[in-house]
């Protein structure tokens, strides 16, 4: 049941990523088929990952930053 709870979520994500994004709902078909293999839920499940590997590399950088900092300090 959780997966299918989270295939729900990634799909919005990805339907409101792509509209937002693209806004003619010709081009957001044409993307979806190329890249997505039409599914919202890939869609949703990349711009997911890509925030998610944004935000762990700021945090990596920082605490490899804090530790420099702090070994010189």
């Amino acid at each position: 049941m959780e997966f299918l709870l989270f295939d729900l979520i990634q799909s919005g994500i990805g339907r409101l990523y792509l509209w937002v994004r693209y806004r003619k709902k010709e081009r957001i078909a044409k993307l979806l088929a190329e890249k997505y293999e039409g599914s919202y839920a890939k869609a949703g499940s990349l711009l997911l990952l890509n925030s998610f590997a944004v935000l762990f590399g700021l945090l990596l950088f920082f605490f490899l930053a804090g530790m420099i900092y702090g070994s010189f300090k």
